[in-house]
């Protein structure tokens, strides 16, 4: 067979192969047999009409074309294992032409998944936060705890942020009324950043009896109307200050489940400590390998970025439905543009295809493999979680899925090594000891990877 391959790109092939017009007449007795099949022929039961019959009664060009088509896959997938292709996805289906002579010569285009220079991942030290609880730790946990039972109290002063104000609002445009704008006696907290936006700066330093005026747009919540500008007119009738509970054993006792200051500092101590740790355990997985994926650098085929971004596409879509909601619905709701949800769509797409070009590159360094055994515990693991584990299991192997199973539990020991080889230290370079809170949390991908593996090379026929 006649095979030409052309490099159109770093990870880019257009493949050329002909189909002899022997091939093809050898594929119509298969396709005439199965459209005799489909179609109902007078004086012939199903599968049963001669070809000449059969292209008789659907045409002669779709008996060839069904032929062809028949054709294409298995011989696609001969030509790449000659050329030892490994396609990345799909191969897309260029051109199909007639031969002078007989036969089609057939084009397709195959996109390969990207080789990278592996960066240093060994013996690296990762600048994380600090988990240690300090003091300004325990006062704000303590102030925000005491906060929830605050009481508010009228103030004879000006308002400064974080005091209350009790205030009456009306937004005009042209000097008509704005509906829906209008508010008496709303008490609002200064320096919230809610409702108008530039309200709290000229609230601050404002006092009982003050009269604001300012041009500022309508907030998110008025529809068609978000964003327009109108004028709010602000009267301040009072100005409150919050008034904190004092802290101590009576007040301990009375309103939470302990009975003593030290009792309760001791537990906000202890479940601050646990919250750091683990968030600075979070940190660490993240910077080590973000630091790692800064390094590569590798032009991404834009077929590969298309094909995940529609992935991640298909799965916020599904998070959507679920809540019974659409796109449409969440463009309204967030204010995000089409365009700003498409640009991000494209930067995850693309982070979380360096992220596993990393991490299966690494799996190659490291020599990492996954065993019958090792797949055969994950898919245990998984079943335990489910109502019905048994039905789970053949739904699961059912599906063909096996195969991303695996490779997700490579690139979880890659993340595995890369954590492995690197120490974390504080700023001022000292180790900090992640090793309790990194073996309590089981090893995660930091970015969804593309979903699902090529097994055999199916054309597909070109989006328009």
């Amino acid at each position: 067979m006649t095979t030409t391959v052309t490099e159109t790109g770093p990870f880019e092939r257009i493949v050329r192969f002909q189909l002899t017009e022997d091939q093809i007449a050898e594929a119509k007795k298969g396709a005439a047999r199965r459209l005799s099949n489909e179609v109902k022929i007078k004086g012939f039961r199903p599968g049963k009409a001669p070809l000449p019959i059969v292209e008789s009664t659907v045409g002669a060009d779709r008996v060839r074309r069904e032929a062809i088509d028949d054709l294409l896959n298995p011989t696609l997938s001969v030509v790449l294992d000659e050329e030892e292709i490994q396609p990345a996805l799909n191969p897309e289906l260029e051109a199909l032409d007639e031969v002078e002579g007989g036969g089609v010569e057939v084009e397709v285009k195959v996109t390969l998944w990207p080789t990278i220079d592996l960066p240093n991942y060994k013996d690296r030290r990762i600048e994380i936060t600090n988990p240690e609880v300090t003091e300004e730790d325990m006062d704000r946990q303590i102030t925000r705890m005491l906060e929830q039972f605050a009481t508010v109290e009228e103030v004879d002063r000006p308002a400064d942020n974080g005091d209350f104000v009790s205030i009456d609002v009306e937004g005009t445009r042209d000097g008509e009324p704005v509906d829906d704008t209008k508010a008496s006696d709303l008490l609002y907290e200064v320096g919230s950043g809610m409702f108008i936006e530039g309200l709290d700066d000229h609230l601050v330093g404002a006092a009982a009896g003050d009269e604001i005026s300012l041009e500022a747009p309508l907030p998110e919540g008025f529809g068609d109307q978000a964003g327009e500008t109108v004028t709010f007119s602000i009267k301040v009738h009072e100005v409150k200050e919050r008034v904190l509970p004092a802290l101590d054993d009576d007040w301990v006792d009375e309103n939470t489940e302990f009975e003593t200051v030290e009792e309760l500092t001791s537990a906000l101590r202890d479940g601050l400590a646990s919250a750091k740790h683990r968030a600075v355990s979070r940190e660490f997985r993240e910077k080590a390998v973000e630091t790692l994926r800064d390094q590569i650098e590798v032009d991404l085929p834009e077929r590969l970025v298309r094909a995940e971004m529609d992935n991640q596409l298909h799965r916020f879509a599904h998070r959507l439905e679920e809540n019974e909601l659409t796109l449409d619905d969440y463009f309204k709701a967030s204010g995000v543009t089409q365009d700003a949800f498409v640009a991000d769509l494209r930067e995850q797409a693309e982070l979380s295809l360096r992220n596993r070009l990393l991490l299966e590159a690494i799996a190659v360094a490291e020599d990492i493999e996954v065993t019958a055994e090792d797949l055969g515990q994950a898919l245990r693991n998984l079943a335990a979680t489910s109502d019905n584990p048994t039905a789970f299991l053949e739904t699961f192997r059912e599906s063909g899925q096996e195969l991303a199973l695996a490779s997700d539990i490579v690139r979880e020991r890659a993340l595995a090594a890369i954590l492995d080889n690197a120490t974390p230290v504080d700023e001022d370079g000292n180790p900090v000891d992640l090793s309790t809170e990194v073996n309590e949390v089981e090893a995660e991908i930091v970015e969804d990877t593309v979903e699902g593996e090529v097994v055999t090379a199916e054309i597909v026929e070109e989006e328009e």
